[in-house]
């Protein structure tokens, strides 16, 4: 069975998404103006699919690095204005 989802929901979940092609198995339709533009599917790589949860607590810290020397409430406002 496939789902459907727009362009914007599938950049702003991308990652929820591959996890459900992956791990679940799901075929995902990306639509952008109502019309289908896009299949994502799971590779067929003959493995029996592991079913189970991930633990995210193995990704802690990952991507820290991007903040370093970084002005953060800067960068924030920034992004806040820039959406005016």
């Amino acid at each position: 069975m496939s789902r459907s989802v727009s362009a914007v929901e599938a950049r702003q979940k991308l990652g929820e998404i591959l996890n459900r092609v992956a791990l679940l198995g799901e075929e995902i339709i990306i639509e952008r103006a109502g019309k289908k533009i896009a299949r994502l599917s799971p590779i067929d790589n003959k493995e029996p699919r592991r079913r189970g949860r991930l633990d995210f607590r193995k990704a802690a810290g990952l991507g820290k690095e991007i903040w370093k020397g970084m002005d953060v409430d800067d960068y924030l406002r920034r992004e806040r204005d820039s959406w005016a």
